[in-house]
Order: structure tokens, then sequence, then C-alpha cells
């Protein structure tokens, strides 16, 4: 069913679906970290047969699966099928990614600390024969002028209760996660400001779990914040901000126009020139 949906939603986009693999525990659930990336794992085990083969065939420890025929789930993207995107700091996650995945997405921290994580899941890919693009999943305020940013930053956060905040981070899904963890030690690093580096604000993280850090200051000095994450050798960016239709208006007139993008699956090669003959494009349907 899983790789039916993601086939639908993939020719409805006409190839331009990517997936963000995540392994935080199903509600209600409190399982072992080990066990989640393995049922992560399987999973993308499955859904790469599902789009590449005739038949699913799949002995694991959570999932089996004989003689599943594939056809109806065949995506519009060719080659591999869909992108997929992970994050996550410990030994288990870093296999997952650097033997099946496409993206190491990160959260914000210190570049030294991203550094350090690009190079620990490179070194995986690269024992797999692989390689990997790297992303960044950030939050940005954008302004004029940087003092406009920064009010603007204060007054998000201005009136919020510490203890609500608290309750509210720790109902995610996540929020035992390692990489949530570094994100509370970014907020420990910071300045008065809640700065870890000169534009990079924690003050957000008061709020919310996940990625807890926003890209602060005037179109410049984000722009001059991307071509330095971009230097470092990160092509994948998921940007965000609050309000959220306000937020990207902004970054879509001040930043924007000024950024040279792509479509990730057709960089890949994963679009094809017509729509495919799979039993959602223009094959014969059952």
């Amino acid at each position: 069913m899983l790789a039916r949906t993601i086939a639908t939603l993939d020719h409805m986009l006409k190839g331009r679906l990517v997936l963000n693999i995540i392994s935080s525990d199903f509600p209600g659930e409190t399982a072992d970290s080990t066990f989640r990336y393995q049922r992560s794992r399987e999973v993308v085990e499955i859904l790469k047969q599902a789009w590449t083969r005739d038949e699913i065939n799949h002995d694991g420890a959570v999932y089996r699966f004989h003689s599943v025929p594939t056809a109806p789930a065949k995506p519009f993207q060719q080659n591999g099928g869909p992108l997929l995107y992970f994050g996550g700091y410990s030994p288990d996650a870093l296999e997952l990614c650097g033997q099946h995945c496409n993206v190491y997405l990160m959260w914000p921290e210190t570049r030294e600390d991203l550094a350090g994580r690009m190079r620990a899941v490179n070194a995986v890919a690269e024992r797999h024969g692989r390689t990997l693009d790297v992303g960044l999943r950030v939050h940005v305020i954008v302004r004029e002028t940087e003092a406009e940013a920064r009010d603007h930053a204060r007054r998000l956060v201005s009136k919020l209760d510490d203890d609500l905040g608290r309750a509210i981070r720790e109902r995610a899904l996540d929020a035992g996660s390692l990489r949530v963890a570094h994100q509370t030690r970014n907020r420990d690093l910071a300045d008065m400001d809640g700065l870890i580096e000169r534009h990079l604000w924690t003050g957000i993280g008061r709020l919310r779990s996940g990625c807890r850090a926003a890209i602060v200051g005037s179109a410049d000095q984000v722009l001059s914040e991307i071509e330095a994450y971009r230097k470092m050798g990160i092509r994948a960016f998921i940007f965000s901000g609050y309000p959220h239709l306000d937020e990207c208006e902004y970054f879509g007139k001040l930043v924007l126009p000024h950024v040279k993008t792509c479509s990730p699956p057709e960089a890949y090669g994963r679009v094809p020139a017509r729509t495919p003959a799979t039993p959602l494009g223009t094959g014969e349907r059952c």
C-alpha cells in the first residue's frame, strides 16, 4: 500500500517527488533505536524492490513478503525511483543512509560540527561504493537589514512561556533522539542572544523540537551563509520560517531570486522525457 501511494503521488507530481525517511517511534510506541533503524532499513529495501523489480521478495527481521507483484507500484521516476533523504547521527543511522539513501539531511549546528558529520557519513557511503549528496534543513528569518531580522526573531519568542515550550518539545515523537539532543546542546552553547554563530540563532528551539535554529540576517547575509554552506559541499536545502506565509514571502522576494535552483530528481536523471509506460502512466492497467 505504501509503495502504491508513493507511486501515485510521484505520477501526480510528474516525477518531482522526494522522500524523507524518518525512524522515530510510531504513536504510542517506545522502541529500541536499533530496532527502529532496522525497520526503516527494511522499508527502504522493500520500496526499492517495488520500484525496480517485477516482484517483492523480502525476508527480514520485521517484514516478510514473497512473490508480491510490483506493477501498480511503479513510480514516474525511473532508474531507482524517488530520491531518499535521511538524517541521523547514530552508527545505525549512518549505515542506513550510506548504504541506501541519496541525500544525508542535517539540522543546523556549527560549521565545524556539520563538517564532522559529513565526513562520517561519506566514509560509510564510500565503504559501500557509493557517493552521497548532503542537505541542510534550517529556518530562515530575512529582512532588508540585519537589525530588522533580529528584531523579528526577538518578537517571535518574546511572549513564550518556557514551561509551555518545554512541554510542546517533549510531546514530539523524536524528543529523545540523538539529533534532538544535539539541537538542545546548541542552545546550551549559544550566547546571551541565542547565537552559536553570527547568523545562526537557536531561540526558535525554545518552542519546537526537531530543527531548532534559524539563519537570521539581511538578504546579503543570508545569501552569504547559503554560499558558505554550499562551498562545504551542501547541495540540498530545506528552508522554512514563522509565520509560514509571511516568511515565505520575504524569502521569495529577498533571497530566492538570487539562488540558482534545480530539480533534484532531474539532476539525478530520474525523470524520463515522457510519461513512462507504467500502470499509472501510459502502460496497461489491470
